[in-house]
C-alpha cells in the first residue's frame, strides 16, 4: 500500500509556520506537510519520480524573442532586451496558465477582441509555436506532472486548500485536481477547519472598540459609524529612520506600562524593504529589544561579475577611464587594495599608460597588459577573459566571488563560440552586475518582538501592533499594470474569450483581504505610522486605506485630522505609548573658529629628499601659495580631495593635447614647417596625443569635439608659424625642464619652448589654451609670475639636462630674456619684450612695465611666512581681490572644501 501524504497548501512561509504550530498543539499527527506552491511542486515531482532536467529555457526564449518577426516587443527588445524579455515571459506565463492545462494558446473569435490585446495574444501564440513545446520551468513541471500516469507515483499526495487562499491559476487547479484524484480520498475535515481558522471571521458581531470596527468593516460601507477610542491611532513622523526610532520607544513604553506583557506580544508590520529592515534592526538593537522574524538577508555586490563587466569595457577600445579604475581597484585584483587605489587614481588623473610598478609580480604585469590591450575578434577576447578570471585572487574572503565569475566566464565563452564578430552589448548584458544574497535567514525566536511583512501572512498573533510605512502605495501594495496586458485588455480577454485571467482589481481585492487578516490577528491596539518624507526627502501621502478607515468613525471631518504629528506638542500629549523626555533648553551648535595658525616649524621643510634637501617648488605651486596658503599646504601634504568623475574634454585636457601637437610640429633644429605640412600633420599628431592622454575622445560620440579641436589647433599653429618666421627665431628647446633658485629656495618647471632671436636675446614661451582677455589683466597689473619664474630659473640655474649643447651655448651668450604667452584661442602673443619685428606680427602685444613685480613680492612674502611656520588663512575678500584687483582667477580657493570652511570674515589682507 502506498504511503499517503496530506499536503496543506498555503500562500507563503509565514502562514505555513503558524499552521504548523497550530497542528502541533491542537491536532498532532503523522503524514501531514504544510507548504507553499513551490514546495508542493517539489513534493509532487518526488512522488511521481519526475527527474530533474537541465533547462535551457532562458537562452532559447531570448533567441525566439529575437528571431520572431514583426512582434509587438521587437523595438523594445533592441533597446532593453532583459527588461523586455521579463515582461513578455510574465505575459506568456499568465496567458498560458489561463488556458486549459496542456492545450495550445489559440485565439478564436478574434473579431470580438480589441486590436491591441488581439495582436499581443497572436504574437505570444506564435512565440509558443516557435518554442516547440518549451515552457517556463514552473509550467513545464506542471505539464509533466499532469501527463504522468498515477501508477508511476511511489506515494499518494492529497492536497488540502481553500479557494482564494492562495489564488491559483487554471493550470495549478488542474494539477491539484489530478493529485487528489490519484490519491482517491476526500478532504480531511479537521485540516480544513484549521486552515479556515486562519481566515478572517466575517460573522456579524457587534463592535466594542475602534480596533474591532476596523477589523470587521474596513473596505466596506458601514451601516453606522462608531466613536473613535484609543485602541487605534495614527502617527505622523519625519521619515523611516525617525519612524523606526519612535517604534522602538513605543515598544519600550508598552512593556513598561503593561505588566506581564511579553516582547512577543508586540508586533511590527513593515514594508518588504531592505531600507526598513536596516532601520528597524539598528533602532531596536540600540533599544535592547530582540526581534523575531526580521528579514536580515543583506545584499552585497557581486565583485566577480562587476570586475568582468568592466573588463569587457576595458577590452573595447577606447576604454572609459572609470571602467579601468573600477577594475584596477577591485579587491579581486592580484595586487593589494592600496596599490589598486593608487593605480586607479592615476588613471582618473589622466595617466592611461598602466605601467608596471617596481614591485609588480608576473601576475600583476599580465593583468596590466590585459587592461591595456584591446580586442577585434572573439578569439582574442575569449583568451583574454580566460586569462583574466584565472588571475583574479579573492583569498578566503572573496573565494565565492571568484568561483561565480569563472562560471560566468564559461557562459560568455559558450555565447561567443562560432561567432565572427564581438557583440559587446550582448556580452555586457549577460555579465551585468547583480547583487548577491548573504544567505542569512530570519530568526523566528519565541522571545523577540514579532515582525510581520506587508506582502506576507501573519505567522503568530499579537496584542499590540505598530504598522510602519503607512503611506501611499502600501497597505495594500498598489497593483501595477503589465506593459503587455493592461487592465482593460485582461477584462476583454476574460469576458470575450473565457480566459481565467486575474485583473489588477482582483489582485487588489486579494491584498486588501490579506491586510484585513493581518489586522484581525491583533487583540488590543494598533498604531499606523505615516512617514511624511521618503529617503530622498520628497513628501509622501498617507496610505489610500486611510480614507476607508476615516469613514468608519464618527466626528471625522477630514482624513488628515486622524493623524497625530510627533513634532506637535499637543498631538504628542494625545498619543499613546509615546515616551516623552523632559525638554531641555536649546544649545547652539559648536562654532568653528577660524584663526591664523602658528605651527612653529618651517613648512617648506615638509618636503625634502633623502639627503634632507628641500624639494623644488614649481610656478603653479607658487601661484597657489600666492592665492591661498592653506591650499598650498594641503597640496604639499597630499591632503587634497581625490575625486572621480566621468571623462570630459575640460580646459586642462585640451591644453595638454594642444601642447603635445605643438611640441611635435615645432621641434629643435628642424625647419619651421610650412602651412601645407602643418595642415597635413595636425590630425595624425592630435590622434597620437589623444591615444596617450584622452583615449575616450576617439569614441564616435566625441567626433564633433575632435574636429573642432583639430580645426582650432590648426588655426593656432599657422599663426604661431608666422610668429616664428617673422621673428627669425631659432627653436632652442621644447618642453625643457629648467631649475634654479628663488632667494635660495630651489624651483623648477617645464618651459613649453625656448626661442633664440638673431640679436642674441632669448624668449621663454608658454602656450595657453585660452584667450588674451584671461591673461592680459594680470600682466597689466603686475600679478603674472609663471613665465617670470622660468626666466629666474635661466638666470640662476638653467636646463636640468646638459645634453642640449646649442641651448647651453646660447644661454651663456644670451643678452636678456623675455617672456611670451601665446594664447591659442585667439592667436595673441602677450609679451614683456619689445622686439623690432613684433610690429609686423598680427596679435603681438608688448605690455609695458614689470608684469610680475607685485606677484613676486607676494610670493616672497608668503615664502617668508611659511618658512617661519605662520599660516595666514584666507579672508572672505580674497576672491574678489584676486579676481578684480589682481586679475588672477582664484581657482585655488576651490581646491578643497576646507578652504571656505576655514575662511576668516573680512577684507583681503592685501587690500587693507
Amino acid at each position: 500500500m502506498k504511503q499517503l501524504v496530506h499536503f496543506i497548501l498555503v500562500p507563503d512561509g509565514s502562514v505555513a509556520r503558524r499552521l504548523r504550530r497550530l497542528l502541533a498543539t491542537q491536532s498532532p499527527r503523522q503524514g501531514i506537510l504544510v507548504g507553499t506552491w513551490p514546495e508542493l511542486i517539489e513534493q509532487a515531482k518526488s512522488a511521481y519520480l519526475i527527474a530533474l532536467q537541465a533547462s535551457d529555457w532562458k537562452t532559447q526564449f531570448h533567441h525566439a524573442l529575437e528571431q520572431l518577426p514583426d512582434a509587438f516587443w521587437s523595438n523594445s527588445f533592441e533597446v532593453s532586451p532583459e527588461e523586455t524579455a521579463a515582461e513578455v515571459e510574465a505575459a506568456l506565463s499568465l496567458l498560458t496558465s489561463a488556458t486549459e492545462a496542456g492545450s495550445e494558446v489559440v485565439l478564436t473569435d478574434s473579431d470580438q477582441v480589441p486590436e491591441r490585446p488581439r495582436k499581443h495574444v497572436q504574437d505570444i501564440a506564435r512565440l509558443l509555436h516557435d518554442l516547440d513545446g518549451l515552457l517556463p520551468d514552473e509550467l513545464l513541471a506542471i505539464q509533466q506532472l499532469i501527463s504522468t500516469a498515477s501508477n508511476t507515483a511511489i506515494r499518494k499526495l492529497a492536497v488540502c486548500s481553500i479557494e482564494g487562499f492562495p489564488s491559483l491559476t487554471r493550470w495549478q487547479v488542474a494539477l491539484i485536481d489530478k493529485l487528489n484524484a490519484d490519491a482517491g480520498i476526500e478532504r480531511d475535515a479537521e485540516m480544513m477547519r484549521l486552515l479556515e481558522s486562519l481566515l478572517l471571521d466575517s460573522s456579524p458581531t457587534s463592535s466594542q472598540t475602534s480596533l474591532q470596527t476596523l477589523q470587521q468593516h474596513l473596505f466596506a460601507a458601514p451601516q453606522e459609524k462608531s466613536p473613535l477610542d484609543t485602541t487605534v491611532q495614527w502617527l505622523g513622523v519625519r521619515d523611516s529612520l525617525e519612524e523606526a526610532e519612535v517604534a522602538a520607544g513605543m515598544a519600550q513604553q508598552m512593556l513598561a506600562e503593561n505588566l506581564g506583557l511579553k516582547p512577543s506580544d508586540i508586533g511590527l508590520l513593515m514594508p518588504d524593504s531592505f531600507e526598513y529592515s536596516l532601520a528597524i534592526n539598528d533602532a531596536f538593537s540600540a533599544a535592547g529589544l530582540p526581534l523575531s522574524g526580521l528579514p536580515v538577508d543583506h545584499w552585497q555586490r557581486d565583485l566577480g561579475r562587476e570586475a568582468l563587466f568592466h573588463f569587457l569595457y576595458c577590452r573595447q577600445k577606447p576604454s572609459p577611464a572609470m571602467a579601468l579604475a573600477v577594475c584596477l581597484s577591485s579587491p579581486l585584483m592580484p595586487w593589494s587594495r592600496e596599490k589598486g587605489a593608487e593605480l586607479a587614481q592615476a588613471v582618473m588623473d589622466g595617466d592611461y599608460r598602466l605601467r608596471p610598478f617596481p614591485t609588480a609580480t608576473q601576475s600583476d604585469r599580465q593583468m596590466l597588459d590585459l587592461l591595456r590591450e584591446g580586442d577585434e575578434s572573439p578569439e582574442t577576447l575569449l583568451e583574454a577573459i580566460q586569462v583574466f578570471v584565472s588571475l583574479l585572487d579573492g583569498g578566503e574572503q572573496f573565494e565565492s566571488h571568484v568561483y561565480r565569475v569563472k562560471a560566468m566566464a564559461e557562459n560568455l565563452r559558450a555565447t561567443m563560440v562560432g561567432k565572427t564578430e564581438i557583440h559587446w552589448a550582448s556580452l555586457r548584458r549577460l555579465s551585468s552586475p547583480k547583487n548577491i544574497s548573504t544567505g542569512e535567514s530570519p530568526s523566528f525566536n519565541l522571545e523577540g518582538i514579532t515582525v510581520w511583512r506587508e506582502a506576507h501572512e501573519v505567522w503568530r498573533p499579537v496584542r499590540f501592533l505598530i504598522v510602519l510605512g503607512f503611506v501611499s502605495g502600501h497597505y495594500p501594495v498598489a497593483s501595477a499594470d503589465s506593459s503587455v496586458f493592461v487592465s482593460d485588455d485582461l477584462l476583454a480577454l476574460r469576458e470575450r474569450l473565457g480566459l481565467s485571467l486575474a485583473t489588477p482589481a482582483d489582485q487588489m481585492r486579494d491584498r486588501r483581504a490579506r491586510f484585513k487578516r493581518q489586522l484581525a490577528a491583533v487583540v488590543d491596539f494598533v498604531c499606523f505610522m505615516i512617514p511624511r518624507r521618503n529617503s530622498s526627502g520628497a513628501s509622501q501621502l498617507p496610505s489610500e486605506s486611510l480614507v476607508f478607515m476615516s469613514q468608519l468613525y464618527s466626528g471625522i471631518d477630514d482624513v488628515e485630522s486622524l493623524i497625530l504629528e510627533v513634532d506637535v506638542t499637543a498631538d504628542r500629549d494625545l498619543a499613546r505609548f509615546l515616551s516623552n523626555i523632559v525638554p531641555e533648553p536649546p544649545r547652539m551648535p559648536r562654532v568653528i573658529l577660524a584663526e591664523d595658525i602658528q605651527f612653529g616649524v618651517d613648512l617648506l621643510a615638509l618636503r625634502t629628499d633623502a639627503e634632507g634637501n628641500l624639494l623644488p617648488e614649481s610656478p603653479s605651486t607658487l601661484e597657489t601659495l600666492m592665492v591661498s596658503r592653506l591650499a598650498w599646504l594641503l597640496r604639499r601634504i597630499d591632503a587634497e580631495p581625490l575625486g572621480w568623475e566621468p571623462e570630459r574634454p575640460n580646459v586642462m585636457l585640451l591644453g595638454t593635447l594642444t601642447h603635445q601637437v605643438f611640441e611635435e610640429l615645432f621641434q629643435v633644429s628642424s625647419p619651421i614647417p610650412d602651412s601645407a605640412t602643418i595642415g597635413s600633420q595636425i590630425e595624425p599628431l592630435l590622434d597620437s596625443a589623444i591615444r596617450t592622454h584622452a583615449p575616450f575622445l576617439r569614441a564616435a560620440q566625441w567626433q564633433v569635439e575632435r574636429k573642432h579641436l583639430a580645426s582650432s589647433i590648426n588655426k593656432a599653429a599657422l599663426a604661431w608659424r608666422e610668429v616664428l618666421v617673422t621673428l627669425k627665431a631659432d627653436i632652442l628647446g621644447t618642453e625643457v625642464w629648467l631649475e634654479g633658485t628663488l632667494d635660495g629656495l630651489p624651483i623648477h618647471g617645464q618651459a613649453d619652448i625656448l626661442l633664440g632671436l638673431p640679436d642674441g636675446r632669448l624668449l621663454v614661451v608658454d602656450y595657453k589654451r585660452s584667450s588674451a582677455n584671461s591673461r592680459r589683466p594680470r600682466m597689466q597689473k603686475g600679478y603674472d609670475s609663471q613665465a617670470n619664474l622660468y626666466r629666474t630659473m635661466l638666470q640662476t640655474g638653467g636646463p636640468k639636462s646638459k645634453d642640449n649643447v646649442l641651448l647651453l651655448d646660447r644661454l651663456r651668450a644670451g643678452d636678456t630674456t623675455g617672456i611670451v604667452y601665446f594664447m591659442t584661442n585667439d592667436q595673441t602673443s602677450l609679451s614683456d619684450a619689445l622686439v623690432v619685428e613684433s610690429g609686423t606680427i598680427p596679435g603681438w602685444e608688448a605690455l609695458e612695465g614689470d608684469v610680475a613685480h607685485l606677484a613676486m613680492n607676494l610670493i616672497r612674502e608668503r615664502l617668508r611666512e611659511v618658512s617661519e611656520g605662520r599660516l595666514y588663512l584666507n579672508r572672505e575678500g580674497d576672491a574678489q581681490f584676486f579676481d578684480k584687483q589682481a586679475g588672477v582667477k582664484p581657482y585655488s580657493l576651490d581646491n578643497s572644501v576646507l578652504i571656505p570652511l576655514f575662511t576668516i570674515p573680512g577684507e583681503s589682507r592685501e587690500a587693507e
